[in-house]
């Protein structure tokens, strides 16, 4: 059980973008024929140059009145002649114009196998256009309800292919109620489409025909309950249903549901992130998420998306967790990431040793294995859900978002005295480290800021504790020992007499993880007085080794 269904979706849109080379053979997908008066593909012989002038000519005048019904200038209902003065010009209204533009043109062209390896882009292209380019409440409600909506649905249903149904529960997910612009033409917050909503919780609760639509529709969800703190546009008793949903795959097993562990995880840390948005307890979400936090033989990435999700929950007095037991949670994860390393590099060390020898044995397949894993790791966390989630896009973007939550740079930009291997060495460990260590940080939370103009809230444990004040000394140790583990691990600041261009003292990698391990000993002490360290069944841990590269992004 490989989540070949999920898998075989996520990578069409690479395999399909090589079928140009056979596209006479025929598809076993349906394919929406393209409007004659919008298809170039038909007037690519020499002796067709007129007519394919004539359809490029209908492609921008086409382009130019939909500019005009956009912005709502041109009533639905008036009348419009397409190729005007031309021998065959086409009557219809400007509603005619609307439907067979998408229907017709923009979405036919999802269809066609040439166009597998665009239907990123064409998925932006169209969603990005509609909610910037259609400013008129009343001509956006029209064509999402009446043309994306009916369109989409029917590739979901129909014989079309994997990665158009992929794309279309996508598309799906991302329109909204009404325009994203005021009257007087200023921004506002996008209130996502409620009968969106309605379709993409059908399609969870009536089973998915395949894992890359359950995928795709968790996507949509996730985007409508984010919103939702601001818009308010989900009742409570959908919000209801929508966190029982969630909950219920965040209890099932892997095996039950037929798919692999990688690919069922990814699935739950998308309900956990569904489950953190709505931020509520129905008294089993909470117990739940604490329970994976704590639980050593679920897998890191799953057990650090639970750790992350206590960040977002409103605790008050419907919602509320013991601080102290939490706060230990907590913290042996900590130790648990920490250890984790500690033993990577030990195993590398021992790969390099059998190297040196002459010979790579067991030692050595072990360890390349676990740096494979690492590095599909690093690329999934980097990569995934750019377009659909706007999740993490790379590297530099998530060393800042860590840097600021852990209150201060932690990588560093600057020369090092250390040599390059060395260099290399201490940051990949550094990166690892902090990565993971950021979702602990994230679970304690900050104290926020009430007085002024912008009151910030608290968040976290650091919220959770006024309504269980008995959790602040367990509290207050674990984000001690977590400043004092940050601190081993960031790269010392420039003292402000040095030059910029003076390299930085920073320690190696040895120093750094001795340095790590005296403060992991000290946390051990505090959490485990009577039994001995944290074992680790398998040290290579990678930062994020579930997260499949998307289509679409």
């Amino acid at each position: 059980m490989l989540f070949k269904k999920t898998w075989f979706v996520l990578l069409a849109v690479v395999s399909l973008s090589s079928l140009s080379a056979s596209a006479q053979q025929p598809s076993p997908y349906t394919e929406l024929p393209i409007a004659a008066a919008f298809d170039l593909e038909a007037h690519q012989a020499p002796e067709s140059r007129a007519q394919l002038n004539q359809v490029k000519q209908n492609i921008n005048q086409t382009r130019a009145q939909l500019a005009v019904i956009l912005r709502g200038e041109a009533a639905l209902g008036a009348n419009f002649t397409l190729a005007e003065g031309s021998p065959n010009p086409i009557q219809m209204t400007n509603q005619g114009l609307l439907k067979g533009w998408y229907e017709n043109y923009v979405f036919a062209q999802f269809t066609h196998a040439r166009s597998m390896g665009e239907l990123a882009t064409q998925r932006l292209t169209f969603v990005n256009e509609l909610n910037t380019r259609c400013p008129n409440d009343g001509v956006y409600q029209h064509i999402v309800n009446n043309i994306v909506l009916p369109q989409m649905q029917t590739f979901i249903t129909g014989n079309f292919h994997p990665a158009v149904q992929y794309n279309a529960m996508l598309i799906v997910g991302q329109v909204n109620q009404q325009s994203n612009y005021n009257p007087d033409q200023t921004r506002r917050v996008p209130v996502p489409s409620t009968a969106a909503l309605g379709f993409l919780v059908n399609n969870i609760q009536g089973g998915a025909s395949n894992d890359a639509l359950l995928l795709a529709s968790w996507v949509g969800v996730l985007r409508h309950v984010s919103l939702n703190r601001v818009t308010q546009h989900i009742p409570g008793n959908q919000q209801v249903a929508i966190a029982t949903l969630a909950l219920n795959l965040l209890n099932q097993d892997a095996t039950t549901a037929g798919r692999s562990l990688s690919g069922h995880t990814w699935l739950q840390r998308r309900a956990l992130e569904v489950l953190s948005a709505i931020g509520r307890d129905n008294g089993q979400i909470l117990t739940r998420i604490i329970e994976l936090v704590n639980d050593d033989t679920a897998p890191m990435p799953l057990r650090l998306s639970a750790a992350k999700a206590l960040h977002f929950f409103y605790y008050d007095g419907q919602t509320k967790v013991v601080v102290a037991e939490t706060s230990k949670a907590l913290g042996l994860l900590t130790i648990q990431i920490c250890r984790n390393e500690l033993a990577r590099v030990e195993q590398e060390k021992e790969l390099e040793a059998a190297q040196a020898a002459g010979g790579v044995g067991d030692a050595g397949a072990g360890m390349m294995g676990g740096m494979g894993g690492m590095e599909g790791g690093m690329g999934g966390a980097m990569g995934g859900m750019d377009g659909a989630m706007g999740g993490m896009g790379g590297m530099g973007g998530m060393e800042g978002g860590m840097g600021g939550a852990m209150g201060g740079d932690v990588f560093g930009g600057g020369a090092s005295v250390l040599s390059k291997e060395d260099k290399r060495r201490v940051d990949y460990s550094r990166r690892i480290l902090a990565y993971q260590l950021y979702h602990v940080v994230m679970a304690i939370g900050k104290e926020g800021r009430q007085a002024g103009p912008n009151t910030i809230p608290s968040t976290g444990m650091v919220l959770a504790v006024t309504q269980d004040a008995a959790g602040q000394a367990a509290l207050t140790k674990l984000q001690e020992s977590m400043d004092a583990l940050i601190g081993t691990i960031r790269i010392p600041s420039d003292d402000s007499t040095i030059s910029p261009d003076e390299p930085v003292d920073e320690p190696d990698r040895e120093t750094m993880l001795a340095n790590l391990e005296d403060e992991v000993r000290k946390l051990e002490s505090f959490l485990l007085p009577a039994a001995s360290p944290v074992e680790i069944d398998n040290p290579a841990v990678a930062p994020d080794q579930t997260a499949p590269v998307q289509p679409g992004s």
